[in-house]
């Protein structure tokens, strides 16, 4: 059977430039830099967590979590013939676990890797796989100190499944979501997986025939969720979970040219956000615990597509970051600016957080406490930068520079740390992290 390789297998929030070829002398000529600066940032050196595989050496869509004890959970793509999903694993204290592969090394094509990691150490890893028989999402668990569960399928084929996301609650129980059914008529499903459990029946989510994609999820301690979503003429809707029951879909803003690539946020007390772009704009919508969802705000009129991230802390503070399109001498310019909103407050003005780069696969946390931690990927010295907004401070801290890097980054936070990964030289799997009150 000849490798099949899907059309779009890459993380749907990646930078839409054309994708760089590596370049060895780049990432040679600045690792002096890049070293001291992570070493002065309390970033962790970086540990590689994949091996380049002869002869394609290519690796895509590395992801990361990490629960309040440190304890840590990655997955992404590597090739060999065909696209293998391959997953690691830190407990608390401990090191990364040698790199094991969930799929088999021929007959399907993996692609979009989801983890999430709970407070007791357990892990879950979904990810979707497309064979002759068609388009499967498949998940594997582990246990705090264990080993990765054989892959397990969680979806008809013929009903053609992509684009999984999961996350967990403070018990340990994951929520999946995922788009299923052809483009035209595709729904967003949800299933539960209790931390002692089986994958529950898939709920439909939203309207039967809209043609949706895009999913985004997040999820508190208390087990409280909110999944975003656009349709295929441009609308931004959501649907929320309170003890356990999911909302109709809610329309944040309606349909509209090239309005995509939702981002939602939700914290402790049940404050929500999401973020998206649109025809070279980047807005916000935003929700206090218990409220109705604002209108839509424009924060920018000058905004690459897919870029807008916002995150939120426990007292309701919330920032959104967007890549700026600005034309600077012979050419444009594409940096991160940041903006804030106090709780209860309103948005104020954006500013620059990275320097004159190409600031491609943009990311952005929050730590409960308040940190809210940023990263890209300056595509002009392939090098992964992040900057820490400490809690009770208002602005971004002194860039780091994690590593060299390609396009394809990932982040994510809990009380007290952050994580990075992100494609190193070889390529391989990089991952880094930091204390992060």
């Amino acid at each position: 059977m000849k490798r099949a390789i899907p059309r779009d297998f890459r993380r749907p929030f990646e930078s839409s430039r054309k994708r760089r070829v590596w370049a060895v002398s780049i990432v040679c000529g600045f690792s002096t830099l890049a070293f001291a600066a992570y070493a002065a940032s309390g970033w962790t050196t970086p540990v590689a967590l994949s091996k380049p595989i002869p002869p394609t050496f290519y690796v895509t869509s590395p992801v990361v979590a990490v629960n309040s004890a440190g304890a840590q959970a990655a997955a992404w793509v590597n090739e060999d013939n065909y696209l293998l999903l391959q997953v690691a694993a830190q407990d608390a204290g401990g090191s990364w676990t040698k790199a094991q592969t969930l799929t088999p090394p021929s007959g399907v094509n993996a692609a979009d890797p989801s983890v999430a990691i709970g407070p007791a150490g357990n892990a879950v890893a979904i990810w979707n796989t497309s064979s002759s028989q068609g388009l499967v999402i498949q998940a594997s668990t582990r246990q705090a100190h264990g080993t990765w569960s054989a892959a397990a399928t969680i979806t008809s084929p013929a009903l053609s499944s992509t684009l999984p996301r999961v996350a967990m609650d403070g018990n340990g129980n994951a929520v999946g979501v995922w788009v299923q059914g052809p483009s035209a008529g595709s729904e967003i499903v949800a299933a539960d997986l209790p931390a002692s459990g089986s994958w529950t029946t898939p709920v439909a989510l939203s309207a039967s025939g809209t043609g949706t994609t895009n999913p985004t999820l997040a999820v508190n301690t208390l087990g409280d969720a909110i999944v975003g979503w656009q349709t295929s003429n441009g609308q931004i809707l959501t649907a929320e979970r309170k003890a356990g029951i999911w909302s109709a879909p809610i329309t944040i803003a309606g349909a509209a040219f090239r309005q995509n690539s939702p981002h939602v946020a939700l914290n402790n007390r049940g404050d929500a956000a999401i973020a998206w772009t649109g025809r070279g704009t980047a807005l916000v919508a935003t929700r206090a615990a218990g409220g109705m969802w604002s209108a839509p705000l424009t924060i920018s009129k000058q905004s690459l597509g897919t870029s807008a991230r916002v995150a939120l802390d426990d007292s309701g503070n919330s920032v959104m970051i967007f890549q700026l399109v600005q034309y600077s001498g012979n050419g444009y310019i594409y940096p991160v600016e940041g903006v804030a909103r106090p709780s209860g407050g309103s948005w104020g003005t954006p500013s620059a957080i990275s320097g004159n780069d190409y600031a491609g696969s943009p990311n952005l946390v929050a730590t409960p406490a308040g940190s809210f931690v940023a990263a890209w990927v300056d595509d002009n010295t392939y090098t992964m930068r992040a900057a820490i907004r400490p809690a009770g401070q208002g602005v971004f801290g002194t860039l780091a520079v994690l590593g060299s890097a390609t396009p394809d980054a990932f982040l994510a936070a809990a009380a007290g740390h952050t994580a990075a990964t992100w494609i190193g030289a070889g390529p391989a799997v990089q991952v880094s992290d930091a204390s992060t009150p």
